[in-house]
């Protein structure tokens, strides 16, 4: 054969894997595909394509070309733990003697199929070897720089046909595992709703009984005793309306308001606890922030939630920057809460926006669920910078909506 007609050969078979390998057929008919056009390529014998096992040692195949079917079934035909590969480059091995080689299990079934060499072409994703094609030859192959390139580039297509189909495997078992988690979360919203509806009534009634009792008791333990029930019904309420908020999740009633007057209300209301704390407060705001459509009550809840969960990072004689900031460009506005606190881990910090996930004994886990919430329905963004032993920086982004979106998002 001549050079020219390999080369027109070598095209044809790379582009027919190249279009297989994109195209929306089972991944073993590709692999299947894939080994074909190698072994033909390089007028091998045979060949099998191994990938490593994820619940052994070992390598098994996936696929197969022109190998008898008595010797597939001694399983696994590759050694184990073949790792470290053979060659440092990561290159093309060639297993002169298959009696001698370590990575071959059956060399005399081998030798009685007619195969006399193997070369083994790896499989790399990432630059880490997970599987190999094996080539079976009938007697010592010539392997120029052509043909290497070949397998090499077949090799290749072979391993982004298999990365890409595990990619899909993933993002297929994410899809299924967020769509459980939001049923159930539905389903606990309801629930909430449903059992919160129901303790209300009982627990209002306790807390004007007792409250009674209360003014009429004498001072001494009775009255002590009253102010307790007073205060646990009183927590219990907050618990309750909080699961009430989370379960709604009610629609946002957007009016034309300044964010920054917005905070200004919140910190006034948070002002007190920053007093008892020695907590020092810097304010960053953007004057030229203009006024756009939001909830501002919504919008207040949220800023005091955030505010309260900075004070208790803090505890005591720490610092709180609010900071608001203007991208006329993408057209929305931020809010910074910043505080040099205890920090939160990395490993919890996906969590803390999640129902009843507190670190606090006293905490019911619902207030930045709620806040969440307030921000998505608002079409808006969280995220969430954080250091332990450092502090923790909450930004929240809105988009700046004018009459004319809100109308659209009305009719919508």
């Amino acid at each position: 054969m001549t050079q020219l007609k390999q080369y027109k050969r070598f095209y044809q078979l790379f582009r027919e894997v190249s279009l297989v390998v994109h195209s929306k057929r089972e991944l073993d008919d590709v692999l299947e595909m894939v080994v074909s056009r190698m072994v033909q390529g390089v007028n091998a014998l045979g060949g099998v394509l191994c990938v490593v096992d994820k619940d052994s040692t070992h390598f098994k195949t996936r696929a197969s070309y022109k190998v008898p079917g008595s010797y597939l079934a001694l399983k696994p035909l590759a050694g184990e733990k073949l790792s470290p590969w053979p060659e440092i480059d990561n290159g093309i091995h060639i297993i002169e003697d298959i009696f001698k080689s370590p990575r071959v299990r059956f060399p005399q079934k081998a030798w009685d199929t007619g195969a006399r060499v193997m070369v083994d072409v790896p499989l790399l994703i990432q630059g880490q070897i997970f599987g190999f094609i094996r080539l079976y030859f009938s007697d010592n192959p010539t392997l120029s720089e052509d043909v290497l390139a070949f397998v090499t580039a077949i090799a290749s297509q072979s391993s982004c046909a298999i990365n890409h189909a595990a990619e899909i495997k993933s993002h297929i078992l994410q899809y299924n595992q967020l769509a459980t988690k939001v049923d159930r979360m539905s389903s606990l919203g309801r629930m909430a709703a449903g059992i919160a509806h129901e303790i209300n009534n009982p627990l209002t009634g306790i807390l004007l009984y007792s409250s009674n009792l209360s003014k009429k008791a004498e001072p001494g333990p009775f009255k002590d005793g009253f102010e307790i029930i007073m205060q646990e019904t009183q927590r219990c309420k907050t618990i309750i309306q909080g699961l009430l908020d989370f379960s709604r999740e009610k629609k946002p009633q957007k009016m034309l308001v300044n964010i920054n007057g917005v905070i200004e209300k919140a910190l006034a209301l948070m002002d007190n606890e920053f007093f008892i704390r020695r907590i020092k407060l810097l304010r960053d705001f953007d004057s030229d922030i203009p006024s756009f459509f939001l909830d501002g009550d919504q919008m207040e809840q949220v800023m005091i939630n955030l505010l309260f969960n900075a004070v208790q990072a803090i505890k005591e004689m720490g610092t709180i920057t609010v900071r608001t900031l203007s991208n006329e460009e993408k057209g929305s506005v931020s809010v910074e809460v910043e505080d040099n606190g205890c920090g939160i881990h990395k490993d919890i910090q996906k969590k803390i926006f999640e129902p009843f996930y507190t670190t606090r004994a006293e905490g019911t886990g619902l207030g930045l669920a709620v806040s969440y919430g307030i921000i998505r329905n608002h079409q808006g963004q969280v995220k969430i910078t954080s250091e332990p032993g450092i502090g923790t920086l909450i930004r929240l982004t809105l988009p700046v909506q004018d009459q004319g979106d809100l109308e659209g998002e009305m009719t919508q």
